[in-house]
């Protein structure tokens, strides 16, 4: 017996959409996907083009009325990353969206994939009324992964075996939780002490370096490296773990109310368990005092972000 399909709607431009298909069909995750973009038709009559080739999923231009019964919706905004738009105008077209969205009775999850995708997130869980379980930023899952793999580099271990964390918002607002990374159950930093020659706090202040230039979405930074297809795996991987729900931990961008000492609730990248339901679980971690106070540096500051747009508390009228 075949199982039901599930249904993506992807909402929203970005450059990154035929890449994020094409990687959800190598996944071979069983899909309706729309495309509520009427300039994405020569895309889509691409993929339908090679659909012999991938029968588990189909690909089509739909209407925000696709929403109504969709189980995850991928929320695209590029004009985020575009600095001649302004807040103002922004704003608007989130508010839009997400009014058209809700008309239709969407229940299900969304995940974020915009710059500055924890304000993003802040808004639409305010003009959707959408419990913040179901609303799941990239976060940091994307750091946190490259930050197993060069610790593995440096001990010449699998990354399978390395426990770690890259938690906070993105780019140098990002924290390496080294006071709870492990090789296996052995504390990383009682290596500095017990074997010097093996491993040296300048190693891990390189690290920690490299960590800062992984954005929460891709764009050109000097080096001429856009992250596209990092992005997008991690983005299909989130997708997969929801669809087929997993109950993964996994460092995304999620509503934190009175975890780790924070003043007020805000959308910030911290271990959670994520399955078909969004947010099953906030895994809090046992943070050192200097990790703790970045980390509250790290959400004033995206609540200064959600006051400069200077949001009416109305939500959707």
């Amino acid at each position: 017996m075949t199982s039901k399909k599930k249904k993506i709607v992807i909402i929203g431009r970005s450059n990154l959409q035929s890449l994020y298909i094409h990687t959800i069909l190598l996944k071979k995750i069983s899909a309706e996907i729309y495309l509520i973009d009427e300039l994405a038709k020569s895309s889509v009559q691409d993929f339908q083009y090679a659909s012999y080739y991938h029968p588990a999923a189909t690909i089509d231009i739909g209407s925000f009325n696709e929403c109504r019964n969709a189980d995850l919706m991928i929320f695209f905004q590029e004009e985020m990353s575009d600095s001649t738009i302004s807040k103002e105008e922004n704003l608007a077209l989130i508010k839009e969206k997400v009014k058209k969205m809700m008309a239709t009775g969407f229940q299900g999850n969304v995940i974020i994939a915009t710059a500055e995708s924890n304000t993003v997130a802040s808004l639409v869980k305010r003009f959707s009324g959408l419990p913040a379980s179901q609303i799941i930023t990239l976060g940091t899952i994307l750091a946190t992964s490259y930050f197993q793999v060069e610790i593995a580099k440096l001990f010449k271990i699998s990354p399978k075996n390395v426990h770690g964390y890259i938690i906070g918002d993105h780019s140098n607002d990002v924290i390496p939780v080294w006071s709870r990374a492990f090789l296996g159950g052995k504390p990383i930093l009682s290596y500095l002490a017990e074997e010097p020659k093996r491993i040296t706090s300048e190693d891990l202040q390189n690290l920690a370096q490299r960590m800062t230039k992984i954005p929460d979405f891709p764009f050109e930074n000097k080096d001429d490296c856009t992250f596209q297809f990092s992005t997008v795996t991690v983005l299909a991987e989130l997708t997969e773990v929801i669809l087929r729900d997993e109950a993964r931990v996994l460092t995304v961008g999620v509503e934190v109310k009175t975890a780790y000492g924070l003043d007020e609730p805000v959308f910030i990248s911290v271990p959670a368990v994520i399955g078909a339901s969004g947010v099953q679980e906030l895994l809090e971690l046992n943070l050192s005092e200097d990790e703790q106070k970045e980390l509250k540096q790290i959400a004033m500051k995206t609540t200064s972000k959600l006051e400069a747009m200077q949001l009416d508390k109305g939500g959707i009228n």
